[in-house]
């Protein structure tokens, strides 16, 4: 059986340097993912409830969001018409667009967070690793992502006071954080499942930026692309438990990310 370090094409050494070293390993881990799950039929099975609520979910959000944010922008707009009026509507779902993946993934981190941390799971059973400790139970698993959500709300606040103050670099902050968001909510899950708290979870991400950036870029282009979109949560949770093992390879066991704490 394949060691999660081992998964890649090219084996993962977390005490490595290089920053772009890390970066692509992040990258690799999270499309490492998908083979992972089409090879394995129990974790596929067990992903069809989260695929499915994703695509609800998805849906509700954007059609939610284009409602709100065409009735913010309508009033203030002039009547248009033709190319005009098409640009408009663009913008505006756009917008909603990026708005909603803001949304789902701190939605989805505390309502799904049992399938979530079930997929986990599975998926170290499937890699041959020693299993985690007994399940915390669901209204642990959800607390744990609805902590995860306030440290979020805080990012989104300070996220667009910058904005406003420094309107140049709203895009690029902006991207930035739905980035933070992803790598946050998908590395929450396997950190969560060994009993890690949020300032130890921070701490393991910390320690290895790039790698979590690497991992965070993968899983934003997943989540804006249509129909593959709805795999990103087993994806997501499945290349997350990968790393977060991986790391573990590159330690001595009792410096091992279980044992830290």
């Amino acid at each position: 059986m394949s060691s999660p370090a081992q998964i890649l094409d090219h084996p993962y050494d977390p005490k490595r340097s290089g920053f772009f070293y890390h970066l692509n390993a992040g990258l690799r881990f999270f499309f490492a993912g998908y083979s992972v799950l089409f090879r394995h039929p129990s974790l596929l099975a067990l992903s069809l409830v989260p695929i499915a609520l994703t695509l609800g979910a998805l849906v509700a959000i954007v059609s939610g969001c284009v409602w709100v944010v065409g009735w913010l922008m309508g009033p203030e707009l002039p009547p248009l018409s033709g190319d005009l009026r098409l640009f408009a509507q663009t913008l505006v779902f756009l917008v909603a667009l990026f708005v909603s993946y803001l949304l789902y993934l701190p939605l989805a981190r505390v309502l799904l967070a049992p399938f979530s941390e079930a997929i986990s799971r599975r998926t170290r059973t499937v890699m041959g690793l020693k299993p985690e400790p007994a399940a915390i139970g669901w209204g642990r698993a959800m607390w744990e992502g609805a902590k995860l959500v306030g440290l979020q709300v805080l990012l989104v606040v300070v996220g667009f006071a910058l904005g406003l103050g420094f309107p140049p670099i709203a895009g690029p902050v902006g991207l930035t954080i739905a980035i933070c968001f992803v790598s946050l909510d998908y590395l929450d899950i396997p950190l969560s499942v060994r009993g890690l708290k949020l300032r130890q979870k921070l701490s393991v991400i910390g320690k290895n930026k790039a790698l979590a950036a690497g991992f965070g870029a993968a899983g934003y282009l997943t989540l804006i692309t249509p129909i593959v979109n709805l795999l990103s949560l087993p994806v997501g949770v499945i290349g997350a438990t990968l790393l977060v093992d991986s790391l573990d390879s590159g330690n001595q066991p009792s410096k091992s990310i279980a044992k830290t704490y």
